[in-house]
């Protein structure tokens, strides 16, 4: 199968630091590696600027193409809107051939889909699409007074083009089908939710976990790890509040119990600041300060060896629209307490490889922690092996493209 990506802001190879590296341009990249491993070939169109070269390869079968569009240097997201016209025609001109023969366009992101449906439309090839972050959600979620950050307004009516123009709607969640229906009154014709993946060889058990404990110089019986920015919508107070049945439970068994939370930046923003102060008057009101163990930001080997350290992951947001945490720490071989609203249940079998409970009523949320740690060691290594099944099961990449695959071929019986 030959397939297009468009994804014109989302450079599949951009490097940490750059402006728009992110998630989504890894999950391009993996995603691309796993497809072209499979025998298949994929063409990455993404917008030229700076001075990467026009044509780079991914992998073998895997490439990404270089598109001149719009003015010279780096443009936002928001601003693309006036140049992806010149976008797809630049495009068909240079690579008209091989879309002529290629099976199916998929667009990511708003700008990914407008184009990807301009290209679609030219050559007669079904669209398959993929938000990765849908504007209504986001808007909810962060809004944009003055109406010039995030431009909102082209954002939403772009998405519900492409939702009602694409022949394949695939989304991370079941969160994200509901928007969709909810939010942009749509009911696309195919609908699939496939979430987002995990490199698990990366995110991996430790081969000597306790050599990885002393490592980090946090001594416990019950370890728990959680990670986030420093902003009130990641749960942290909600923890917090969580922490006394916790604390008891602990000393009625004799356990020493630490939790590694997050104290933000080396230099935080007044607003992180006064938030980190917020959390430690808490602590200290509960009684519960000793059991915390604050960091500053982690880099990528520590973050790792946090999560293959820790007896449980918790996830304690009042929302969270998916959860790939959870899923780094599952694959780590780390259960995880994860709030009951959004997307977690949909990566979480309670009594299997976790817990999910609501943060906003603290006695239920301790009581979830201490259902996961407060158990037989052959329990917690029971628990363990399964966290680590149902993400190389569900969210390798390797599972992630299979799951598209069967997308795919509902498009045309001829696919796949």
């Amino acid at each position: 199968m030959k397939i297009a990506y468009f994804c014109p802001h989302s450079d599949p190879l951009a490097q940490p630091g750059e402006p728009d590296a992110g998630g989504q341009c890894v999950y391009e990249a993996e995603v691309t590696r796993a497809l072209a491993g499979q025998g298949h070939s994929v063409r990455c169109f993404t917008r030229a600027w700076g001075d990467k070269p026009p044509r780079e390869s991914v992998c073998d079968g895997g490439e990404v193409h270089r598109i001149p569009m719009g003015p010279q240097g780096f443009l936002r997201t928001e601003e693309m809107g006036p140049h992806l016209a010149e976008f797809v025609a630049n495009t068909i001109a240079a690579h008209g051939d091989w879309l002529a023969k290629c099976d199916l366009v998929h667009g990511h992101y708003w700008d990914g889909g407008v184009s990807g449906l301009g290209a679609a439309l030219a050559f007669g090839k079904p669209l398959a699409f993929t938000s990765h972050s849908l504007g209504a959600l986001k808007q909810a979620r962060v809004p944009d007074p003055d109406g010039q950050t995030f431009n909102y307004p082209l954002r939403l009516a772009a998405e519900g083009r492409v939702l009602r123009s694409a022949d394949l709607v695939v989304a991370t969640s079941q969160v994200e089908v509901e928007a969709i229906h909810r939010d942009y009154h749509c009911t696309p014709l195919r609908v699939r939710v496939v979430p987002a993946g995990v490199d698990v060889h990366r995110f991996a058990p430790a081969t000597d976990r306790a050599a990885v404990r002393s490592a980090l110089g946090v001594e416990a019986d019950w370890l728990l790890f959680t990670v986030g920015r420093l902003d009130p919508r990641k749960g942290f107070l909600e923890l917090i509040n969580a922490l006394p049945p916790l604390k008891a439970a602990a000393a009625k068994s004799g356990r020493r119990v630490r939790i590694m939370m997050p104290a933000g930046p080396q230099r935080p923003s007044d607003e992180e600041q006064r938030y980190l102060a917020q959390l430690r008057d808490r602590a200290a009101s509960l009684g519960v300060t000793e059991l915390i163990h604050w960091f500053h930001r982690l880099d990528d080997q520590a973050l790792l060896q946090a999560y293959q350290a820790a007896d449980l992951f918790v996830c304690p947001s009042p929302y969270e629209p998916f959860g790939m945490v959870i899923v780094e720490a599952l694959a780590c071989g780390t259960p995880a307490v994860a709030t009951c609203h959004g997307g977690p249940p949909e990566i979480l079998t309670p009594g299997v490889d976790g817990e999910l409970a609501d943060p906003g009523d603290p006695e239920a949320f301790g009581a979830a922690l201490v259902a996961i740690l407060d158990c037989s060691a052959d329990a917690q290594a029971m628990r363990r092996s399964k966290a680590r099944n149902t993400a190389v099961q569900r969210f390798s990449w390797e599972a992630v493209s299979d799951q598209l695959l069967s997308a795919y071929s509902t498009l045309n019986s001829t696919l796949g």
